[in-house]
C-alpha cells in the first residue's frame, strides 16, 4: 500500500479530473445549444411564448319578440366545473355531496373523480353548465373544507322564455351549436358575432412575461333580433292547442297566426314539443319537428279557396248557376261528395257553402288543366308536373315544399286537386295562399324576422320590408272572401264563427294516403281549418290542423275540432290586436 499522502494526491487528481471533465460536457453543450441548436430552440421558445391564443367568446345577439321588451333567448351567467384527482382524498365524500349538486348519477361521478389524470370535466349527457346558485353551493362547501379537488369556471349560458316558441327559437345544443330555429337560420348571419382573440408570452409554466398582451383583438357581440312574434298571442295559441289535445288526443298538431296585409308570423305552435331550457333531456327527433314547415300533407277541402279563387278570376264562377251534386265521372273515376248522395241540384254558392267536392271538379273542368295547374303555381305551390313544390321562402331551416306528380297529371288527379286530394302542401304555403285572399290579391313571402339592431350602439341595422306580387284581381279577391264567409255563416264552418267579427274561412277533413300505395287508410284523417276575420277587412289569418284527433263524441272532421280551434285563437288575437266587434252586417253573396 502506497503511504497516506500519496493516496491523497490520487484522489485529488481523480477528482480534479471528473469536474474537469463535467466542466468541459457542460461547455461542449452550451456551445452546442449557441451554435448548432440556437434556431431551433429559439424557435421553439418563440412558439411557446407566443403561441398562447386565448379566445375571447362573443356575447350572442338577443332575440325579442316584435315589442322588443319581451326577451324570448338570452344570454346569462354559468359556471361549468372540473375535478383534480390527485387533490381528492376522499371520493366517495365527494361522490356523496357533489351527485345531488350537479345532478349527475354517483357511478359516473365516481368513474370521474377517481381518474389519473388532472382536470376530469364534471359533465352527462350534455349537461355541464349551471346557474350561478350551483356554483355558490360548491363554493360554500370549499370554503367549509368538506370539499377539495374541484373548481368552477365562468361561462355563459343560452336562456329561453319557456318552453312556448320551441320550434321557432331552436336552442343551443351542449357544444354551443345552434340545432333548428331561429337559432340556426341566422346563426351566421346576425346572432353569434365574432369572436376575440389575445395572445401573450408566456413562461413553461404559463406565467405571463410581458408586461401586457402582443395581440387584443376585441370580440364582436352578436346582433339583436326583433321577430315578427307577438308573445301574448302566442302564448294563447299554445295554451289553446294544449287545452284542446286534453280532450282530443292526436299525434300531432299545429297553428300558425299571420298578418295577411305583410306576411308577418304572430303565433306558430307545433305538438308534440320540448323544451329549450332542457333540451338535452326533453329534444328527439320526433317532436323537434316543425309540423308548421315541415310537414307534408293532402290539404283537402282547404285547398278548395285556390279552385274558386281562380274561377272566379278567370269569369267563370256564377254562384247562382246550378248543377247536379252527389257524384261526378271523370274517365273512369266517380268522385262522390263527402255526403255520398250529394244534396240535389243545388247552386255553386250552396256547392261552395256545403263544400261540394263535385261543385269543385266542375270548376276545374271549366278552367282547363293548363289554367288550373297556373293558379296552383300562382297561389305559391309549385308546378304539378313537377316532383315537388316550391318553397315560400320563410326564414326558418328545413322548410318543405310539398310534393307533386313528377309528370303530366291525368284529367283525373286534376279533378280531385281541385278539392284538395293527391297533393300534399305544408301549413305555411296554406297561410302564405289564403293571406293573398285575405289582403286582397297579393302573395307575401311569410317571415319572421322584423328588425336587426346593434345592441351597443343601440342602432338600427336592418328592417324586414314586406316582399310579394299580385297575383289576383282585388274584386276577385273580395268575391272570394265573400262566399268563404257564407261558408263559416252557413256551411260547414260555422263552429269557426264568432259574434262581432264575421269570420271567414274553409274547413279541410282530408283522409291520410296508405304509405303501402293501395288508397287511404281507414278512419285516419288530417282536419283543419283556415280563415281569417274581419271577414271584410281581414286583421288575421288562423290556419290549425290535427294529424288523426280522437274525439269521444262522434265526429273527427275539421268543422267539428279544427274550426272552434281556430275560432278561440281569432278570439283572443283580435282582442289583443284592438280590433272592435261590430254589429252583424254582412256583405255576402247571398
Amino acid at each position: 500500500m502506497g503511504s497516506p499522502l500519496k493516496q491523497s494526491k490520487e484522489r485529488s487528481l481523480l477528482i480534479g479530473l471528473i469536474l474537469t471533465l463535467c466542466m468541459a460536457a457542460i461547455i461542449f453543450r452550451l456551445l452546442w445549444i449557441q451554435v448548432v441548436d440556437a434556431e431551433k430552440l429559439v424557435s421553439q421558445a418563440q412558439e411557446s411564448w407566443e403561441n398562447n391564443n386565448q379566445v375571447i367568446k362573443a356575447k350572442r345577439g338577443t332575440i325579442y319578440d316584435r315589442t322588443k321588451i319581451n326577451a324570448l333567448a338570452w344570454e346569462v351567467n354559468a359556471y361549468y366545473f372540473v375535478a383534480d384527482p390527485s387533490q381528492i382524498k376522499d371520493v366517495n365524500k365527494t361522490v356523496k355531496l357533489l351527485s345531488p349538486i350537479l345532478q349527475i348519477a354517483e357511478s359516473s361521478l365516481r368513474e370521474k373523480v377517481s381518474q389519473k389524470r388532472r382536470f376530469v370535466p364534471l359533465k352527462e349527457n350534455g349537461k355541464f353548465k349551471y346557474p350561478k346558485e350551483v356554483y355558490d353551493k360548491i363554493l360554500s362547501l370549499k370554503d367549509n373544507g368538506e370539499l377539495k379537488g374541484i373548481y368552477g369556471y365562468k361561462t355563459s349560458a343560452r336562456q329561453y322564455s319557456g318552453p312556448q316558441l320551441a320550434h321557432v327559437l331552436g336552442f343551443l345544443n351542449s357544444d354551443d351549436k345552434p340545432v333548428g330555429g331561429v337559432e340556426s337560420y341566422y346563426n351566421e348571419k346576425w346572432l353569434k358575432g365574432k369572436d376575440g382573440i389575445i395572445k401573450y408570452k408566456k413562461a413553461k409554466d404559463g406565467m405571463m412575461i410581458s408586461d401586457g398582451p402582443e395581440k387584443f383583438q376585441p370580440p364582436v357581440p352578436g346582433k339583436d333580433l326583433v321577430l315578427s312574434i307577438d308573445s301574448s298571442i302566442q302564448n294563447h295559441v299554445e295554451a289553446v292547442l294544449n287545452q284542446v289535445l286534453k280532450s282530443h288526443p292526436a299525434k300531432g298538431a299545429t297553428a300558425i297566426v299571420a298578418d295577411p296585409r305583410n306576411g308577418e308570423i304572430l303565433a306558430m305552435a307545433s305538438r308534440p314539443t320540448f323544451d329549450p331550457n332542457r333540451s338535452t333531456s326533453t329534444y328527439t327527433q320526433e317532436n323537434g319537428l316543425n309540423l308548421a314547415v315541415q310537414s307534408q300533407f293532402e290539404p283537402g277541402s282547404t285547398f278548395k279557396i285556390v279552385t274558386l279563387a281562380a274561377a272566379i278570376n278567370e269569369n267563370l264562377f256564377d254562384p247562382n248557376e246550378t248543377f247536379q251534386s252527389g257524384t261526378i265521372k271523370i274517365d273512369d273515376q266517380t268522385i262522390r261528395d263527402w255526403q255520398a248522395d250529394g244534396w240535389g241540384t243545388i247552386s255553386y254558392r250552396e256547392g261552395v257553402y256545403k263544400s261540394s267536392n263535385v261543385a269543385f271538379v266542375n270548376l276545374a273542368e271549366k278552367l282547363g288543366a293548363d289554367r288550373f295547374q297556373e293558379y296552383i303555381d300562382r297561389f305559391g305551390f309549385g308546378k304539378m308536373n313537377a316532383k315537388f313544390g316550391k318553397k315560400t321562402g320563410l326564414d326558418l331551416p328545413a322548410e318543405e315544399k310539398g310534393i307533386f306528380y313528377h309528370r303530366v297529371p291525368y284529367r283525373s288527379e286534376i279533378a280531385t286537386a281541385a278539392f284538395g286530394q293527391g297533393i300534399s302542401v305544408t301549413p305555411i304555403q296554406q297561410i302564405q295562399a289564403v293571406s293573398a285572399i285575405a289582403n286582397g290579391g297579393v302573395l307575401y313571402k311569410p317571415h319572421l324576422l322584423k328588425e336587426v339592431w346593434d345592441a351597443e350602439q343601440k342602432k338600427l341595422v336592418h328592417r324586414e320590408k314586406p316582399t310579394g306580387k299580385r297575383i289576383i284581381e282585388q274584386e276577385t279577391a273580395k268575391k272570394v272572401r265573400e262566399l268563404l264567409r257564407g261558408a263559416v255563416k252557413y256551411g260547414t264552418g260555422q263552429e269557426a264563427d264568432l259574434p262581432g267579427y264575421r269570420v271567414a274561412g274553409k274547413t279541410g277533413t282530408a283522409q291520410k294516403p296508405d304509405p303501402n300505395g293501395g288508397g287511404y287508410l281507414k278512419d285516419k284523417y288530417i282536419v283543419s281549418f283556415v280563415g281569417f276575420a274581419p271577414a271584410e277587412s281581414p286583421d288575421v289569418v288562423v290556419y290549425v290542423a290535427f294529424d288523426e284527433p280522437t274525439n269521444a263524441y262522434g265526429s273527427t272532421s275539421g268543422g267539428t275540432i279544427a274550426a272552434p280551434t281556430a275560432r278561440d285563437i281569432l278570439k283572443k288575437t283580435l282582442q289583443l290586436r284592438g280590433v272592435p266587434p261590430k254589429d252583424e252586417e254582412e256583405f255576402d253573396l247571398k
